[in-house]
């Protein structure tokens, strides 16, 4: 398409600058137009449709959006102003619904049920045609149809078409095409050129209607959407903006600054996150060292084997290094045998000299009496002994007396205590009597604990309430009352509100046993009695209660008088008190009286002992009753505490008494044990003193021989001391002896083990079993005994045989230790991999310490070739400079399009110079003003201070700095910024109004700015006049005599202006070149219709058919070819 250049930019040359006027729009089978084709034409100037709400005046509308504008604009703005969804969607009318004539849904059994015109269970199709006229008489036309099969559910179901023609064209044509299913050959046989797709179609209309300036048609359609959807505009500034101003270049420099951060951006990520992955792998080199170590440590502890095989290399070790030992000890032990045999026939020799110069001695001592002294020795001693087994004996019956309490140091007292010990021991019964004491004396105090218990409770529930009632009453009104949903004063017992006056307190029990359960009476207003009754049905209490509906607010009277019961209570002030005096008086109203004798004066009477008398009738008794009377409990809670202190001192006697009767009945037990063992005794095994006496005549005896022979004791002390010799001799050798014997038997064990050790050597050496020096190492660390230069070789064997005694447990627990170890490094470089593997998911690797180690790295290897985790601050400061250059430009740009904005402001106002407005001598013009704010100055500030941050950043902790502060500023420049549009789009850093000025010498007369504020008629006035104008300069001819595309749909404007307003506001559309076409209710179009040329009647019948019927029409034309 050539384009020529003029001053509002590049224009189609083919529109000559000429103008195009909509000639006709024809519909077959859209909405309720059935059938077809239906056509309506168009006056050159002003064209009225109008019609009753839902006659067909929108469908109208629709069919010219539904040729011209993209599938983006929503259908019919007036009728979708309540309706959610995509536009054209299943929720607002689309061209599936207008294809079918949807008249309603219906509820079926299946569902909803939609009720069309056409195409219910079978095909349709459906077309719109718009002709346009020249004004050299040259036409052309272009068409859209679709063809809906049946079960079609979405646009993309249909077959489309979209065609134009240099011509005039009549839709009905397509009838026979219709029934090819509008396949492109049909529609060329039809005498249409069919384009492919929407983008084409518009190019097409754009290029041969000339719309819009430099191929911008599409900011033209949609500002002629807008207009004929007549969208609320209530300022002059929004009307400006949304109408005028595309979307400036600042927010696409500011989406272009962003995507070049987030490239360089994900550039330094990459950067952070391989040196994240460097510090997170590093390890798994140290750890399959270490993994490596203890699998190797394992291997030589399984080749070393267990000292319990004798084919393991352990045992061999053993052996050999015993070897050595067992030769040393061998010799050892044939020198110490030697030394010993000597040893022993030395002592030998020795002994048989003591024997006999004992045997010599004793010879002589018998001869100088040595008998005699002999035999009191001999009784001495056995006196001895059995004294100090009577000693004894007496000791342990001392503990059983002492337990029994008596004493029995006579002869005769012990036969009686064996007397009395038998006859306890006979008497059977003892025990039951000290069994029964002692479950008395429980069963008393466990009641003592109960009554306690109980005091305690009620003690306890006393002090949660200030009355005197019982607490199972009160927790049975509590239940009763949340049922109910009162509160407790709403429901107060008879009792709370009365109290004994002090002078009358001896009558309280008295007062008490008259009233009786009345006192225990719940009362509750009788307007909640219903609700009361229900609510309490369902309820279980522990306690019955008896309740009272009465009618509150009864103003209280005195009491009634002094020598009556009424007359000596206090009374609560409450609702019910009234009440509860009227009740008294009239049923307790008893006279107090001195003595029963009184009684029968009165018709009713009490006397303080609780007696009644009504009449005839009377009742006594039931003394001791708690009281129930008093606005407080204090007294009662005073007996209450006087009660559990008495029942405590009552619990510890008791607990005494409990204690002494089972030590009674465990003394039964005890005494009769003692018992038992006394009467196995005789006096003869306990009587120390017979003994004492015996042993002091043996001594004396003893004393007589040796003071008649002097030389007996010389003699008797040479005789000691070769006993002693020859015992020690004796021993000496007994010692060595064994000694002796023990080396020979070690020696022959020691033979023993060397033959077996040189068996398992020998054994070894056949098969070529050997141990290398790493084994031996280990062993040697392990278990090699440390040697000394002192010690002996048995000594030495002995250290080395106990370092093996739990040599197999130390091989396990050194295998185990290595298996644990081994197990442990795995499981870190199995957590390291998984861990790795969380973050950075890679679907070629898995986390197996055996099998993908290589792997790993592999990755750690080649990210520290690449060095690329090296280069983050190279990255950072790259992208420091080339973001700093984005926000230069950004900067720029916002300077730049703000002055834009200004100068696009001119061609309109040229364009309404020459348009009079309110009347001749005034013009309107549009103005603009700054619209500043402390976000925006803050903004523009930042900018300079981060570009200047990014120039003079010198070092690493400057250029972090400015980085930081970039990254800020960058996320006000997202789209997804809440601040994004009032920083970024400088549309709303002006303020746009319109001033009216004189014509001639451009003085202020008056603004406009909120066009809310103006009567509907100025307001349709002043939109028409700035409107116009913006639809001049988006359709690229603002300086030429008329625009080239005339048309403008206007679906219900124009319907708030009286006649005078809506003249000036037409004519300001037809003075700005357009051709008109309007829609308007049947009841708000008067003020319209003197200003068109042509005007329909939009009908619709009762089957939801529509047509247009011609109600002032132009001239018929002659057939067109």
């Amino acid at each position: 398409m050539t384009m020529i250049e003029t001053l509002f930019g590049l224009i189609p040359q083919g529109s000559r600058g000429q103008q195009w006027l909509a000639e006709d729009l024809q519909l077959v089978n859209w909405g309720g137009y059935d059938g077809g084709p239906h056509r309506v034409r168009f006056s050159p100037e002003a064209t009225l449709l109008c019609g009753g709400s839902g006659s067909g005046k929108s469908t109208l509308m629709d069919a010219y959006i539904a040729l011209m504008m993209p599938h983006t604009t929503p259908f019919n703005g007036a009728s979708n102003g309540g309706v959610t969804g995509r536009p054209r969607g299943d929720e607002q009318r689309n061209v599936l619904s207008y294809g079918r004539g949807k008249l309603d849904e219906t509820r079926t059994e299946e569902g909803t049920k939609v009720q069309v015109l056409r195409g219910d269970g079978e095909d349709t199709w459906t077309a719109i045609s718009m002709t346009w006229l020249d004004h050299d008489g040259a036409r052309f036309t272009a068409v859209r149809a679709w063809y809906i099969p049946a079960g079609a559910r979405v646009l993309e179901d249909t077959v489309r078409v979209r065609a134009t023609v240099h011509g005039a064209f009549d839709l009905g044509s397509l009838e026979r095409a219709a029934t090819q299913r509008l396949t492109d050959a049909s529609v060329r046989t039809a005498g249409l050129d069919p384009v492919g797709t929407d983008r084409e179609f518009s190019a097409r209309l754009h290029a041969v209607l000339g719309i819009g300036a430099a191929g911008a048609g599409s900011n033209a359609m949609s500002l002629l959407a807008r207009i004929q959807a007549g969208q609320q505009i209530t300022t002059v500034d929004d009307l400006y903006k949304r109408l005028v101003l595309e979307e400036p270049e600042t927010m696409r420099t500011a989406d272009a600054v962003v995507t070049h951060f987030d490239e360089l951006e994900s550039t330094r990520q990459r950067m952070l996150v391989a040196r994240q992955q460097v510090a997170a792998l590093e390890p798994i080199r140290d750890l399959r060292l270490r993994i490596e170590t203890t699998a190797e440590r394992m291997r030589l502890i399984d080749e070393v084997g267990i000292f319990a095989d004798p084919s393991s290399l352990a045992s061999l070790w053993r052996a050999e290094r015993r070897m050595a030992l067992l030769r040393d000890v061998e010799e050892e032990l044939r020198d110490r045998k030697l030394a010993l045999d000597a040893s022993i026939r030395e002592k030998r020799v020795q002994a048989d000299a003591a024997d006999a110069e004992h045997d010599g001695l004793r010879d002589l001592l018998r001869e100088h009496g040595g008998d005699h002294l002999e035999t009191a020795q001999r009784e001495l001693r056995g006196v001895e002994r059995r004294l100090l087994e009577a000693e004894e004996a007496r000791s342990r019956l001392d503990q059983d007396l002492r337990m029994l309490g008596v004493d029995a140091s006579t002869k005769e007292q012990f036969e009686a205590l064996i007397a009395r010990a038998r006859a306890a021991l006979d008497d059977s019964a003892a025990k039951a009597r000290a069994r029964d004491d002692w479950a008395q004396a429980r069963s008393a105090r466990d009641a003592a604990s109960a009554e306690l218990s109980r005091l305690e409770r009620e003690l306890a529930a006393s002090t949660s309430f200030t009355g005197n009632i019982p607490a199972d009453l009160y927790q049975s009104r509590a239940r009763l009352a949340e049922a109910a949903g009162l509160e407790a004063h709403e429901l107060p017992f008879v009792g709370e509100l009365v109290e004994v006056q002090t002078e009358y307190e001896p009558w309280r029990e008295a007062f008490n046993l008259a009233l009786g359960g009345f006192a225990t009476t719940l009362l509750l207003d009788v307007a909640h009695l219903d609700r009361f009754r229900a609510a309490i049905d369902s309820v279980r209490t522990p306690r019955r209660l008896n309740y009272q509906g009465v009618h509150t607010g009864i103003r209280p009277g005195r009491g009634g008088a002094a020598d009556t019961l009424p007359g000596r209570l206090d009374y609560s002030s409450t609702p019910f008190t009234g009440w509860l005096q009227l009740r008294l008086e009239e049923r307790f109203g008893f006279v107090c009286v001195n003595s029963a004798e009184e009684l029968a004066a009165h018709d009713q009477a009490v006397t303080i002992t609780g007696q009644i008398s009504r009449g005839e009738q009377g009742a006594h008794g039931g003394h001791g009753r708690a009281n129930v009377l008093g606005f407080s409990n204090q007294s009662r809670l005073r007996e209450l505490r006087a009660a559990v202190d008495a029942a405590r001192r009552e619990l510890d006697q008791a607990e005494v008494r409990l204690d002494v009767a089972a030590a009674d009945l465990d003394g039964i037990d005890a005494q009769r044990a003692a018992y038992a063992k006394i009467v196995d005794v005789t006096w003869d095994r306990i009587d120390v003193d017979a003994l004492n006496a015996e042993r002091e005549r043996w001594q004396s005896v003893e004393s007589d021989v040796a003071q008649a022979n002097p030389d007996i004791a010389g003699l008797r002390d040479q005789i000691d001391k070769a006993k002693k010799s020859m015992t020690r001799l004796r021993e000496e050798i007994a010692a060595a002896t064994v000694e002796r014997n023990q080396v020979e038997s070690t020696w022959g064990d020691i033979i023993d083990d060397v033959d077996a050790a040189q068996k398992l050597i020998d054994e070894a050496a056949d098969s070529a079993r050997a141990f290398d020096t790493e084994h031996a190492a280990y062993l040697d660390d392990r278990f090699a005994a440390p040697s000394g230069t002192a010690a002996t070789a048995s000594a030495l064997l002995t250290r080395f045989d106990n370092a093996l005694s739990s040599a197999g447990q130390r091989l396990a627990e050194d295998h185990s230790r290595a298996v644990e170890a081994h197990q442990e490094q795995r499981e870190g470089m199995r957590r390291l991999m998984q861990t790795f593997l969380e973050r950075w998911e890679n679907p070629n690797l898995l986390a197996d310490p055996d099998l993908y180690v290589d792997d790993f790295e592999n990755i750690l290897t080649a990210l520290e070739t690449s060095g690329l985790h090296e280069l983050e601050g190279e990255w950072r400061d790259s992208l420091l400079n080339l973001s700093g250059n984005d926000l230069t430009n950004l900067d720029s740009t916002l300077a730049r399009s703000l002055r834009e904005i200004r100068e696009r402001i001119e061609p309109i106002n040229r364009i309404m110079q020459d348009l009079p407005f309110y009347d001749d001598d005034h013009r309107l013009q549009i103005t603009t003003r700054d619209s500043q704010s402390e976000a925006r100055k803050r903004f523009r500030r930042d900018l300079r201070e981060v570009r200047g941050l990014i120039e003079n950043a010198s070092t690493d902790a400057e250029r972090e700095n400015a980085y930081r502060r970039m990254s800020r500023l960058i996320g006000h420049l997202r789209r997804s910024a809440p601040d994004f549009n009032d920083l970024v789009d400088v549309r709303n850093h002006v303020r746009v109004s319109a001033e009216r000025v004189t014509a001639d010498t451009k003085q202020h007369v008056a603004l406009y700015d909120h066009i809310g504020e103006k009567s509907g008629g100025e307001s349709q006035e002043l939109i028409a006049f700035i409107v116009g104008a913006a639809l001049r300069y988006q359709l690229g001819d603002a300086g030429a005599e008329r625009p080239r595309y005339a048309p403008v749909f206007m679906d219900e404007a124009l319907i708030k202006a009286d006649a005078h307003f809506t003249k000036r506001a037409i004519g300001a559309w037809r003075g700005l070149g357009f051709q008109l076409v309007i829609g308007a209710p049947n009841d708000k179009y008067s003020a319209i219709e003197p200003h068109v040329d042509v005007e329909y009647d939009i009908l619709k019948d009762t089957q939801g058919r529509s047509w247009a019927k011609l109600k002032v029409g132009l001239a018929e034309e002659p057939a067109r070819a």
